[in-house]
């Protein structure tokens, strides 16, 4: 299952209810998702790679780039790259505070970060080519394979013109920013220019560059638990699908005719209704779960997801509906006596709510708007 991606910048976007009767969705279900995280806070070292055990790295890295911090070692996070790039191994560092600050905004969006990459790494990279993006007033800028930073544009310009004079032969510039104004005029004779914006959820992600390691590795499921038992029955049925098709002398008929006794009785565990032939256990044991697949994916799409969520709101409320009809992504109702209504708690993780008077009607008379979140339930 793919996971969504973002900026961190970008998941104040997810927490969209204010007012007394809201409450944060720190705690409540979360979202897997891999998160892109500003680079200027973030700085790339590139050492020899160790003599030593890979297993030995961790303690031996801090050590060789002591003299290069400019913070104290219990200060600093290290994420070591999986392999070396050319007899160099790179190494990210970022301050601890900065990380737990990025991981408490992602919980507190309801978001859980299974890796955080230096947003500069989301540019296209070519060799004989620097890439340039444009964050929010912030020149991001990818220059290598894993080599890049973030900064103002004085100082990023100035440090790309560092880059130029370092090369023997001039590399090639790709410049997207919103006006081109913002490029120095030395530089837009170099360039390729336009006007795109980085596109975060579609970028590449090179989790060789996961600052989540060590201490701060992700911990979370992904969700993979609730799909054991039906991976389990796959997996049962090839095995026993394989023993059935090696099966070729009379010494073993006995056996497949018990494995075949055994693969029906599980299938008639798992599943109501006719009982199959063993021949037939494979294919309709596959429309089943494709069935059942497919019944998931209608729960957790609109409308029926917005009315599950909605279940637990409006358990025991004594309002009446009136109406009920989809708008876009999401539910619209008209509910009367909704008085109780109007006093709950109105967060739905992955949803939007707004409760507003219904037109014509008596104060208790409302129209309830649910639409989901981007991200959330679709």
């Amino acid at each position: 299952m793919t996971l969504p991606v973002d900026h961190i910048y970008n998941l104040d976007r997810t927490i969209t209810n204010r007012g007394e009767a809201f409450e944060s969705v720190s705690g409540t279900d979360v979202l897997p998702m891999h998160l892109w995280v500003p680079s200027e806070l973030v700085a790339l070292h590139n050492i020899d790679t160790p003599t030593a055990p890979r297993r030995k790295w961790p303690e031996l890295i801090p050590w060789m780039l002591e003299d290069r911090l400019l913070q104290p070692l219990d200060e600093v996070h290290l994420a070591i790259a999986n392999s070396p790039v050319e007899d160099q191994l790179p190494v990210w560092v970022v301050g601890r505070q900065v990380l737990l600050e990025w991981l408490r905004v992602a919980e507190n969006a309801g978001v859980s970060a299974q890796s955080m990459l230096p947003d500069y790494l989301a540019l296209p990279w070519e060799p004989g080519r620097i890439s340039i993006g444009w964050r929010d007033g912030v020149c991001v800028v990818r220059s290598g394979l894993y080599q890049g930073f973030a900064a103002s544009p004085d100082i990023a310009w100035a440090m790309v013109d560092s880059l130029i004079q370092q090369q023997d032969s001039p590399p090639r510039l790709s410049v997207s920013v919103p006006e081109i104004e913002l490029i120095p005029e030395h530089l837009q004779q170099l360039a390729d220019i336009n006007h795109a914006a980085l596109e975060w959820q579609f970028a590449e992600l090179p989790l060789q560059a996961n600052l989540l390691t060590g201490a701060f590795k992700s911990k979370s499921s992904t969700g993979l638990a609730s799909w054991l038992p039906a991976m389990g029955l796959g997996i049962l049925m090839i095995v026993l699908s394989a023993i059935y098709m090696q099966v070729a002398s009379n010494t073993m008929q006995q056996q497949v005719t018990d494995l075949e006794s055994q693969l029906v009785s599980n299938y008639t565990r798992l599943f109501d209704g006719r009982r199959p032939a063993a021949e037939e256990v494979r294919q309709q044991a596959e429309q089943r779960i494709e069935t059942l697949f497919k019944q998931r994916e209608s729960l957790h799409s609109n409308p029926v997801a917005g009315l599950l969520a909605l279940d637990k709101l409006m358990s025991n409320c004594g309002c009446q509906l009136i109406a009920v009809r989809a708008k876009d992504n999401g539910l619209v109702m008209e509910i009367a006596n909704g008085a109780a209504l109007k006093e709950r708690n109105l967060n739905l993780p992955g949803y939007r709510v707004a409760i507003t008077q219904l037109p014509g009607g008596d104060e208790n008379a409302i129209e309830l708007q649910l639409s989901a979140n981007r991200g959330g339930s679709q």
